[in-house]
């Protein structure tokens, strides 16, 4: 039998546990804008399953704020697809506005978590406020994706939310010039 202080050797639920606890810190960092946590995230190669997690368990909610529950899954479908189309509309652009270019893994990881704001919009369907927790939802999201944005290129904040306008602008200029 190992020895469990035998260094180098973790349990599975240890591991398991220790990335609970990480996950849960680095959630209250994304909501407290905390830079160093977008800088931890983006360089942890590791935290596209958290990332992948943050956004499935938002859309969840927000589906859930829709009072329907074939909705859930429409809505987590919906937003695994945005947060990679987002993405690759950010990496696009960021490759072309920061110098030395833009790594899509480091990106996707810090834009998961910015997601975690999207939880708001469980409160969307609440008669006279559901509105504000929407635009709360959306606008917040927003701000911590120019974060995210920001130290995975390794850029100022301008340039970010710069960046970041024109990445998701583009997508909704689009529609507009659609026919019909």
């Amino acid at each position: 039998m190992a020895d469990s202080n035998e260094p180098g050797r973790d349990s599975a639920l240890s591991v398991l546990l220790r990335g609970e606890r990480r996950l849960a810190e680095r959630l209250h960092g994304v909501i407290r804008f905390d830079p160093r946590i977008y800088r931890e995230i983006q360089g942890d190669v590791h935290a596209i399953p958290q990332a992948i997690a943050v956004v499935v368990v938002t859309s969840a909610l927000a589906g859930l704020g829709r009072n329907s529950l074939p909705l859930v899954f429409l809505w987590t479908s919906l937003a695994m697809l945005n947060w990679l189309v987002v993405t690759a509309l950010i990496w696009a652009v960021g490759r072309l506005a920061v110098e030395g270019g833009a790594d899509f893994a480091r990106l996707l990881r810090s834009t998961g978590f910015a997601y975690a704001w999207f939880a708001l919009l469980v409160g969307a369907s609440l008669p006279l406020i559901g509105p504000l927790f929407a635009w709360a939802g959306v606008l917040l999201s927003f701000a911590s994706l120019v974060i995210a944005t920001r130290e995975a290129l390794g850029t100022d904040s301008a340039r970010a939310f710069a960046i970041c306008v024109i990445a998701l602008g583009l997508p909704l200029t689009a529609l507009f010039w659609l026919p019909g």
